[in-house]
């Protein structure tokens, strides 16, 4: 029971197990005791999973640690937690529970054994070495106890959950049937139902200030009882302070939901943004952004200023009962301004949703201009359009500006109608009062007390008409959110997915029509049908060369190969497996996909090649630096491979760039390749090195690649052409080769840049019936 990684156990006990079903290397560290406790356990209760679709979405950098196993066991359909326990008081019912070591490593305990007077454990150890059996051992008590860290995960599966193996809910926040945002907030009632305990506190102390007022004027003063005085003062005092403490609490139970509740909706909102299929993702990133960024409206709206005049709401009757208990009909004064102060609220919220929903279109159009413009800063000045795009963000933002000052004029005018009704509540109160007096039905403490009550009843009624108005900001920023939320995503919820640890490699597309879904999903026009009706099946190990014009489709095929895009006719196929019955993070582990252009991150290097594969060995990183040539760039740099890539890839040429996109899928070691133009930004000489790598380092992997290069063709064996989003010639390598010098309707499928990839010359085209290729030729 023991292995060399220490940590707090409360804190991040992580492990050092290999996983029961290793995954390729690189992977899942081999020593992740914890997550393969986790993998035996799923397992265990008959939910079938993988490593990889177990962390997918999830930041792990390192080894898995116990707050993030408890999250990875709640998506996996399980109710867990880690708590402080002895072993002995562990429920038999909860067994089998994942025990956390004081050296860190993980192990299960079975179950406990009693033979007489001796009790044992039953545990499962992780195996000394990778990829062996898990050993099952029997230990006593004192044994167990020199290595357990007294923290115990204990997980039993939620009802349903081996038949929906839900990934949908973050730390049990997002349960399926509840709003994303309601549900969540529901997760900290307690807090709310605290914060709701320390008002009433509070608004009951307040009461004791105005009887307080009351009592000095009319008995106090009149009789000069200062000992009265004193004692109602300290009285006072005392209330005053314990008013303090009532306030503050609410206000810290407040933020501290606040907190965790920002937490979770932002992992929540951001896991969505990565979740979302790529065809439903909106046209402009900026205006992605934008969307997210409204998280932040909402957020401010629950702040503690929100809730503290929400819980401060019920006890506007209260006060209304105070002032007639010490003033009579005074009270009608409160009865007439308060249904006043509301429908004013009430009556600008139409006008304000409408202005509110103007500004925060016009600020998302503004946002994706900026965000277009910066990323292409370089576009811009080498076409000298610096004026044409100043010009579109200074009408943008003056349109932004226009509605949002509208906005702010309206709010501003409510909140000044509501002061002024304040002012006035108590003027009428104090005139009305007067008399009242004067008529020897009202004493001047009980007006006093009576307009310090009014003041209790007016000050929520500010809040709320604040409320209102910033309530049409929240509307609108959620109804924004609620649209992202709607997309649908890549893994789709309550799908049980077929776990595939590895691929043979074959692929195929039955009968797929693909439309480009996203623009339509925002409300705009549907997107280009890209591909119509097309059939491909490539075997495990083949290697294949898709040609064509451009914007014939090319490219597409190759992410819906990928998984990237789902077809919104048709389906995609792996080993005979419709695509969609396969877990995207399994599938995605196993093909390695570069796109045309490029994109990196901001970091080093390493950072960007080991994106997906962070415990990926040194042996494996040299080899792809050798492959893709970046061990030449990196020893050119005095930081050697920790040199800074910057913001997507702007300290690299295009060509390095590609490079490193190429190293990224190459060191996972994929057992399929997907490559759109991979050496396009090469020279000849790096390109000539980098298919002689190829070349020996392909084996079984099936390998298909978009070209217009003719020196790529030397590593495939197959060529599919496309033409208009339809195959219209498919066949082995040479036959297509020699089809297409003879031209005909075929070569001008492929277009110009295409015939010189494969080395022909652009002469006129033969007619169709001077040669009939000896291969599929589709019409």
């Amino acid at each position: 029971m023991s292995s060399s990684r220490a940590s707090d156990p409360a804190a991040a006990p992580g492990p050092a197990i290999a996983a029961p079903d290793a995954a390729p290397e690189g992977a899942v560290p081999s020593d992740d005791a914890l997550l393969s406790a986790v993998l035996w356990l799923c397992r265990h209760h008959g939910i079938d999973r993988t490593p990889h679709s177990l962390l997918s979405g999830l930041g792990i950098s390192q080894l898995l640690t116990p707050p993030l196993a408890v999250r990875v066991l709640q998506e996996a359909g399980f109710n867990a937690s880690v708590v402080d326990r002895e072993p002995r008081q562990i429920l038999a019912l909860l067994l089998p529970a994942i025990l956390l070591l004081k050296n860190g490593d993980a192990c299960v305990l079975l179950e406990r054994v009693v033979r007489g007077k001796d009790l044992r454990y039953r545990i499962l150890m992780p195996p000394a070495d990778a990829g062996d059996a898990p050993v099952e051992v029997l230990a006593s008590e004192d044994e167990l106890l020199q290595e357990y860290s007294g923290y115990v995960l204990m997980a039993t599966p939620r009802l349903g959950a081996t038949a929906t193996a839900n990934r949908a809910a973050i730390d049990d926040m997002l349960v399926p049937g509840r709003h994303w945002l309601w549900g969540t907030l529901r997760r900290f009632m307690p807090y709310y139902r605290g914060a709701m305990l320390a008002a009433l506190l509070s608004n009951v102390l307040m009461l004791f200030i105005g009887l307080f007022t009351s009592v000095v004027y009319d008995r106090v003063i009149p009789h000069k009882a200062f000992v009265t005085l004193w004692s109602l003062a300290a009285g006072a005092g005392l209330a005053i302070v314990f008013d303090l403490i009532a306030r503050q609490l609410r206000s810290h139970l407040i933020d501290l939901a606040g907190k965790k509740a920002d937490l979770a909706l932002g992992a929540i909102l951001f896991r969505k943004a990565l979740s979302i299929r790529l065809e439903n993702r909106p046209e402009s990133s900026g205006s992605f952004a934008h969307q997210l960024a409204q998280l932040e409206v909402v957020r401010d709206f629950s702040t503690s200023a929100t809730m503290s005049a929400i819980s401060d709401l019920p006890f506007i009757v209260l006060f209304m009962a105070m002032i007639w208990f010490v003033a009579g009909e005074l009270v009608v004064v409160m009865l007439v301004a308060v249904p006043l102060v509301l429908l004013l609220a009430v009556a600008v919220q139409q006008v304000l949703r409408r202005s509110m929903t103007a500004n925060q279109r016009q600020m998302a159009d503004m946002q994706g201009l900026l965000i277009e413009t910066m990323e292409g800063m370089e576009a811009v000045r080498a076409a000298s359009a610096q004026g044409h795009f100043q010009r579109q963000y200074e009408e943008s933002n003056a349109m932004a500006a226009q509605t949002s000052l509208r906005s702010r004029a309206l709010m501003s005018w409510v909140n000044n109608a509501t002061m002024v009704s304040q002012q006035l509540i108590t003027v009428v109160m104090l005139v009305w009062g007067v008399h009242l007096i004067a008529d020897n039905q009202l004493t001047a403490g009980a007006l006093i007390s009576a307009v310090m009550f009014a003041g209790r009843v007016v000050a929520p009624l500010g809040g709320v008409v604040s409320l209102a108005s910033r309530y049409q900001g929240a509307r609108a920023a959620l109804r924004v959110l609620d649209n992202l939320m709607a997309q649908p995503s890549e893994r789709e919820e309550g799908r049980r997915y077929l776990p595939r640890s590895a691929i043979r490699g074959q692929l195929g597309l039955r009968d797929v029509s693909f439309q480009y879904q996203a623009p339509q999903a925002m409300g705009q026009a549907p997107g280009p049908t890209v591909l119509k009706g097309i059939n491909l099946r490539i075997e495990a190990g083949e290697r294949v060369a898709i040609l064509g014009k451009i914007g014939s489709g090319k490219s597409t095929v190759l992410r819906l190969l990928a998984g990237l895009y789902m077809p919104t006719e048709g389906y995609t196929e792996v080993d005979g497996i419709d695509l969609r019955q396969i877990d995207p993070a399994d599938y995605r582990a196993q093909v390695g996909f570069v796109a045309q252009e490029p994109r990196l991150f901001r970091g080093s290097l390493r950072d960007n090649i080991l994106l997906s594969r962070p415990h990926a060995g040194a042996d494996t990183l040299a080899e792809v630096l050798r492959l893709t040539g970046l061990d030449r760039v990196a020893a050119a740099h005095p930081s050697g491979i920790d040199l800074p890539v910057g913001e997507g890839g702007n300290m690299l040429s295009g060509g390095q760039r590609q490079l490193v996109a190429l190293a990224r899928c190459l060191v996972t070691q994929p057992q399929v390749l997907l490559m759109d133009e991979p050496t396009s930004s090469m020279d000849a000489q790096s390109e000539a090195q980098f298919i002689a790598q190829l070349k020996q380092t392909m084996g079984s992997r099936t390998m298909v690649a978009v070209t217009h290069r003719p020196a790529l063709l030397e590593v495939v064996d197959r060529i599919v052409v496309i033409d208009a989003g339809k195959v219209v010639i498919d066949g082995p390598k040479q036959q297509v080769l020699a089809a297409l010098a003879g031209g005909g309707a075929p070569r001008q499928a492929v277009g110009q840049a295409a015939g010189r990839a494969v080395g022909m010359e652009a002469a006129p085209a033969q007619p169709p019936s001077a040669q009939r290729p000896p291969f599929s030729v589709v019409t």
